[in-house]
């Protein structure tokens, strides 16, 4: 299974135990990155720390293109405001040009998408 991940995945010691030992294919967008590093950079950690962390998991970083910009647009029309949201827009874009599953704590903000699940229910499947 190929499952993109948000950043608030990481605060789930249980979920990231997972991760270290999942085979299914992991990738974390670049706005999550920059999100999820910046939280570990306020925290003293470094970016080599967390791209360590990152590479145990074996998470890969997607760039955000082009492509990923438009259907990003295409989500924020009749949803939320752009400027609240424009991170989670992304970060979902990502999943639905991977075709993967969107793996976060905050459906809410993912309501636009299909395909997105949490942490547990990830960890409750067989």
């Amino acid at each position: 299974m190929k499952l993109v991940l948000d950043t608030n995945v990481f605060n789930s010691k249980k979920f990231c135990d997972w991760l270290l030992t999942s085979k299914d294919v992991k990738y974390l967008p670049a706005f999550a990155y920059m999100e999820y590093l910046y939280h570990n950079l306020k925290k003293g950690n470094t970016e080599s720390m967390v791209d360590t962390f990152l590479e145990q998991m074996n998470i890969s970083i997607v760039p955000f293109g082009k492509d990923d910009a438009a259907e990003a647009a295409s989500g924020f029309i009749g949803n939320w405001d752009f400027k609240d949201n424009a991170r989670d827009y992304t970060i979902g874009a990502t999943a639905i040009k991977l075709n993967a599953k969107l793996v976060t704590n905050n459906l809410e903000h993912f309501k636009w998408m299909e395909n997105v699940v949490t942490p547990d229910e990830v960890l409750k499947k067989p």
